[in-house]
Formats: C-alpha cells, structure tokens, sequence
C-alpha cells in the first residue's frame, strides 16, 4: 500500500497538465474526468487520459484516474478506456457500496476481455451524507480500496452548509472518515483547501488534519504540494527517535523482554507499531537513504 501525502487534481481535459504531472511533486495524481471536465468534453478528455497512460512515463508518482459516478452515463466508458492502459489506481466519486460493487465487476469483465491479471486500487471520494454514515461499510466492502478521500464541497452541500477558512463544520465528517481509515488499516487524504493563496490557513488547516489521523490531503494546486509534505512528514526528529526505538526494541526482544524503558518512559508494543510505521513511511518518501 502506498503511503500518500498528497493526491493532486489534473484536468483531463488538460493536455499540458497531463503531461507536466509526473514532475509537480505529489505522491499521486488524479487524473479528472469528473467535476474538472464539462459534458461536452468527456469523450475528449477520456481520449487524452487514455494516450497519456499509453505514452508517458510516470517515474515519480502514482497515477489514478477520477471517474463519473455510477449514476451517470459515463462511468462505463471510462473504464472501458482506461482500464487498458493499466493506471495504478480508480478514484470512485460518490462513493457508496453500491458504487464499489459497481465498478469492481465492470473492471473484472474488461480485465477478463483484455486478459490483464493487474489489480488496481481503489480511492473511495466520500462526499455526501449518506457517504459520511456509511463510511465503514464502505471502507470494508473490497479488499481493492487503499484509501479514504474526504470531498468537502459536495459535503457541504448536500449538508447545506457554508464553508469556513478552517472546516470546523466538516469536524464531523473528518473525525468519521479517518477514523474508518484507521480501523481498516487504508490512508485517510483530507478535503482540499481551496484558497490557493491561503498558505497560512493551508498550514493551519493541514496541521489540524495531521493532528486528527489524516495520512494526507487532496490538492488542488501544485503550489500547495510542498507545504502539505513538510506536514505530513516525519521530522529528522522523529526519524531518529523512531530508529532508536526501534533498535531498543530489538535488544528487548534478544532479552525477552516485551516492555522496556526508553528515556524514562515505558514502551510497548504500539508505541514500537507507531515507531516502524513511521520509520516505513519515511524510507517510502526518500527520507532515509
């Protein structure tokens, strides 16, 4: 699984963009066929996504492709062209059980015509209040769903309230979410932040996402990538103190020891957990050579 700081929006109407992703930074992209491409577009910018994943090389981050939900008359399409050129990931809008389903068996009958043995995971975009209730139900019902992706505006919406600089009304939906996202083991990404010349209130609100669970956020703007990895990753800090624990640890093990003292405070096993999920993700990210 991966570990994602950061999933950028790329327009898949977009030509420049779609060629330009892979050096922008973020863990993965999100290729958009959804909210980012108006009606009249889908076929054009299905046909673009597809030749990008067919032509370019993508060394640096993951690629996911956002479909139409399942209640519109695209979605099928979608995947019928993408699921070819093999992406590594399907961000499912409007998720539901019913739309995990939904696209599970469609992508099992393209794969099954293509003879394509690749798996390819799932991003689940919760942005309603039915998404929000059902969210555990939601995390557990395939074993292809990697992560949990907050979708505030439509959130927001469909709650028929106003958005505030530091998303004390999504409170709710955040501490659901992230929490499901703990409980199944996936990454949890926060809404994105829409004011891109905001990077006060982009720290701030980042901070706050980190301090509750979040693994991560969706970003909207390149220029917001940086400032969201300084959050979410681990200091040098941290970095140490979790190779120290580790090491200690280890020791313990050679002695039979389950529990140990590290400066003075007693360690046990979730604290050494958290020490080596730490650890994993930092050597994931570059930040241990």
């Amino acid at each position: 699984m991966k570990n994602r700081r950061s999933m950028l929006f790329m327009p898949g109407n977009n030509p420049g963009m779609l060629v330009s992703a892979d050096i922008l930074g973020a863990d993965s992209i999100i290729y958009d066929l959804e909210d980012a491409v108006s009606l009249d577009e889908k076929d054009s910018a299905r046909t673009l996504v597809r030749n990008a994943l067919s032509f370019l090389k993508f060394t640096h981050s993951e690629i996911t492709v956002r479909i139409n939900p399942i209640d519109s008359p695209y979605w099928e399409k979608d995947l019928e062209a993408i699921i070819p050129v093999l992406p590594d990931g399907i961000v499912i809008p409007k998720a539901s059980v019913d739309a995990v389903h939904s696209v599970e068996q469609k992508i099992n009958e393209i794969k099954k015509a293509h003879n394509i043995t690749k798996n390819f995971s799932f991003l689940m975009l919760v942005e309603s209040a039915r998404g929000i209730m059902d969210v555990n139900s939601i995390a557990k019902a395939s074993s292809l769903i990697q992560g949990l992706l907050l979708g505030g505006e439509d959130y927001s919406v469909d709650m028929g309230i106003q958005r505030t600089r530091l998303s004390k009304e999504l409170e709710y939906a955040r501490f659901s979410l992230t929490t499901a996202a703990h409980a199944y083991g996936l990454d949890s990404l926060d809404t994105p932040f829409t004011d891109v010349e905001d990077f006060d209130g982009l720290r701030l609100d980042t901070a706050f996402s980190k301090s509750i669970g979040f693994s991560g956020r969706l970003v909207i703007n390149p220029r917001q990538v940086e400032e969201i990895h300084k959050i979410f990753s681990p200091s040098s800090a941290e970095i140490e103190r979790a190779e120290a624990i580790l090491q200690a640890a280890e020791e313990a093990k050679q002695k039979g020891l389950g529990v140990f003292s590290f400066k003075g405070k007693m360690v046990d096993l979730p604290v050494i957990k958290r020490a080596q999920a730490l650890y994993d993700s930092a050597k994931n990210w570059g930040l241990i050579k």
